[in-house]
């Protein structure tokens, strides 16, 4: 099961519009998805009818645990249409930070409600407040995807870094490590200031900007005003030929990496059984004598801190780890108590999505 958080800091950038129609454009498709409003003014809600809701029948009921009205997501999801699923928002949702946020597992609180219930959908889509709060950050630990709507005007790109840099804060603090991907939305294809704002997109985004562009659709808004999705409003529209591109693109990138994580599995069978015939050793050094604890993480690993990728250190505070690597070319880091530091011993760098560089090497 795939879970995509659609989110932006930045209001009137397309989210939620994004958001509904993307879930209905799944369910166009064959895949029976399900769409969860986190945002208390439950603009996706209504904007597919789901006006009068009472807050248990709410995704509130979802950080309720513990309450007697606390319900799991099978009880709350309405149908929408043939395949398409939605757990409506309450504007009492806006007050859960405050009774929430002291708790332990409180970021895990919407990971948690997914992993507990029994189901069936090939997708979740979550559609974000927007702000970088508790629900945000509920939503961002809970997906693997996150797609990042960006409209083509001049603010077009504030506070994008930030949402970059709360994902990267999820790596490091709960150890998941969500995919980011750009998407151009509300695109005026007439407009030269929009191609001009396009450019410096793709320019900040590089391989991570989807494909797909959203354009300008009268059709879109007059969906919502009618309560539907798009494709229930006007099928033939260019807004929905948009969304169901955009639907299209992320299955194949799915395809794609599913191929990828085949070679990965059977790259780590090669490690452990066959290292010292088809491998390279590779010994990672880093000199950190008040470190408690230093990792090496990179895409040979998944970016993954664990046992596996820990480092034994020395008595003179030099941290090794050794590993075996099929040749390749590979980035990496290393996290030293939480810090996430490029390696001083290697020159060779690469920018990276974050805004931030990564290590790189060849075997």
């Amino acid at each position: 099961m795939k879970i995509f958080a659609i989110t932006n800091q930045k209001g009137g950038c397309g989210k939620t519009t994004t958001a509904t129609n993307l879930a209905a454009a799944f369910a166009q498709k064959g895949k029976k998805t399900l769409l969860i409003d986190l945002d208390p003014q439950s603009h996706a809600s209504i904007g597919l009818g789901a006006i009068r809701v009472e807050p248990h029948d709410s995704v509130f009921s979802l950080f309720s645990a513990g309450q007697e009205n606390a319900k799991k997501i099978q009880d709350l999801a309405i149908k929408i249409e043939s395949g398409f699923f939605l757990i409506p928002s309450h504007i009492i949702l806006s007050t859960i930070e405050h009774e929430l946020k002291e708790r332990e597992d409180g970021l895990l609180i919407l990971t948690k409600a997914i992993t507990r219930s029994d189901l069936s959908y090939d997708y979740i889509v979550i559609d974000c407040p927007p702000n970088l709060g508790f629900l945000t950050f509920n939503a961002l630990r809970a997906a693997n995807e996150i797609v990042i709507p960006v409209e083509t005007s001049a603010f077009a790109l504030l506070g994008v870094g930030k949402l970059i840099s709360m994902v990267e804060l999820i790596k490091i603090k709960l150890h998941h490590a969500p995919h980011i991907k750009g998407l151009v939305t509300m695109f005026d294809e007439y407009s030269d200031f929009a191609e001009k704002m396009l450019q410096k997109i793709k320019y900040i985004f590089k391989d991570k900007l989807l494909k797909t562009i959203i354009s300008q659709d009268m059709a879109l808004r007059q969906a919502q005003e009618k309560c539907m999705s798009i494709f229930k409003s006007n099928a033939q529209s260019r807004g929905a030929h948009d969304h169901l591109g955009l639907a299209e693109e992320l299955l194949e990138l799915e395809q794609q990496e599913s191929s990828e994580n085949i070679f990965h599995e059977m790259r780590k069978i090669l490690h452990g059984v066959y290292g010292n015939v088809y491998s390279k050793q590779k010994v990672f050094q880093f000199y950190a004598p008040h470190a408690k604890v230093v990792y090496v993480v990179g895409d040979f690993n998944n970016w993954k801190m664990d046992d596996n990728s820990r480092l034994e250190r020395s008595e003179k505070g030099e941290w090794e780890k050794s590993v075996y690597l099929v040749p390749g070319r590979y980035r990496y880091k290393f996290v030293a108590d939480g810090l996430w530091l490029w390696d001083p011993q290697n020159t060779e760098k690469e920018p990276n999505p974050y805004g931030d560089y990564d290590s790189v090497f060849k075997v």
